[in-house]
């Protein structure tokens, strides 16, 4: 399976770590309980500390679907592939504005894709990168020639869901509502090939103990998922984003390190390594734990954490930045809630 295609679009507006502060401020000043100044200053020490200057939103009257479309029709170009080619859209993203059919039927909807087969893909950030190794699947079978994976992150704007943690009511909020404030939008798409001659190897690991340290309960009042074996987040508010980010990386990190470790290509060797969007720090301490030098591609600082976007994103931009050329090595490895880690490893 090769790339044939990779494609990343996304708002001009940038939201730099200051406005998020403010925006925090002002949601926040009449709800607070406590000193809302030490909380603002808190995050602020905490989004330089993980590396996160920037992210990018929609701004008033722009639509999301203006960027999906522009990165599956740039996709498409690179491929040399028309719409009609395309055989299978998976849809691979947290947000989805519909729960049935699937949004990869309103996608191939809107782009005129009117026989292509079509279904969605959920493991949070981990989403783009199972979609993958689903696709791969498919096409060593040789059921589909060419496979568009579609992924689109619009709920941190106004209005959206995620911007409901910018008004916070006490200090303690900050535990599970800091990683909000790091998340950028945008969409990629990806067109997979068939190529028997470069397959995709994974390595995945699932921590399903730690699943309801990150989640986004649709009724937190369901009294039996918001309480499976003693877990309990009620109250917090439907389509809420909860995220204990510290918790997840002190329980993981010497998973990550491992794997890291046991990469079959060393990560010294390889011309592009892409760690999740999700912080700096992580990342370099596992570096300097491994004593080599990781050629990562680096996201967060311009880009705030891309969520499924988090993959394709950085393949589309090291490559127009020239760090990405055909035959190149690269690996990567997703952390995702749930919990779920993938390391792999492909010929681009």
């Amino acid at each position: 399976m090769h790339i044939s295609g990779v494609a990343f679009a996304f708002p001009e507006r940038t939201v730099s770590n200051s406005e998020i502060i403010n925006i925090v401020s002002e949601r926040s000043k009449d709800t607070f309980e406590g000193d809302l100044d030490a909380a603002l200053q808190t995050i602020d020490f905490y989004l330089k500390y993980i590396g996160s200057q920037n992210r990018h939103w929609l701004d008033k009257g722009e639509q999301s679907f203006t960027y999906t479309e522009r990165a599956i029709n740039e996709a498409l170009a690179k491929a040399g592939l028309d719409k009609g080619d395309i055989d299978l859209l998976i849809h691979a993203s947290v947000d989805k504005r519909v729960i049935e059919p699937a949004m990869s039927f309103f996608i191939a909807k809107g782009m005129g894709m009117d026989k292509t087969q079509c279904f969605d893909v959920t493991e949070a950030c981990g989403s783009w990168t199972r979609a993958t190794q689903i696709a791969q699947s498919f096409l060593a079978s040789g059921l589909f020639k060419h496979v568009l994976i579609v992924t689109a992150e619009y709920a941190s704007h106004e209005g959206q869901p995620i911007a409901q943690n910018h008004q916070l009511n006490k200090m303690s909020d900050l535990e599970w509502a800091f990683a909000s404030y790091t998340i950028g939008e945008g969409s990629t798409a990806t067109v997979l090939s068939r190529d028997d001659a470069k397959p995709w190897a994974y390595e995945n690991r699932t921590f399903t103990q730690w699943a309801d340290l990150c989640m986004v309960p649709v009724n937190p009042e369901d009294g039996q998922t918001m309480n499976f074996n003693g877990i309990s987040l009620a109250g917090k508010g439907a389509l809420r984003f909860v995220s204990y980010g510290k918790k997840m990386q002190d329980n993981t990190i010497n998973d990550l390190e491992e794997m890291m470790r046991e990469n079959p290509i060393p990560v010294d060797e390889l011309d592009l390594f892409i760690p999740h969007t999700n912080t700096l720090t992580a990342w370099h301490e596992l570096e300097k734990r491994l004593d080599k030098k990781v050629p990562y591609m680096f996201m967060l600082p311009e880009y705030g954490n891309l969520v499924t976007n988090s993959m394709p994103a950085a393949l589309a931009t090291a490559e127009k930045e020239g760090r990405l050329e055909r035959g190149h090595k690269v690996g990567a490895l997703m952390t995702a809630a749930g919990m779920s880690y993938t390391c792999f490893n492909f010929a681009y």
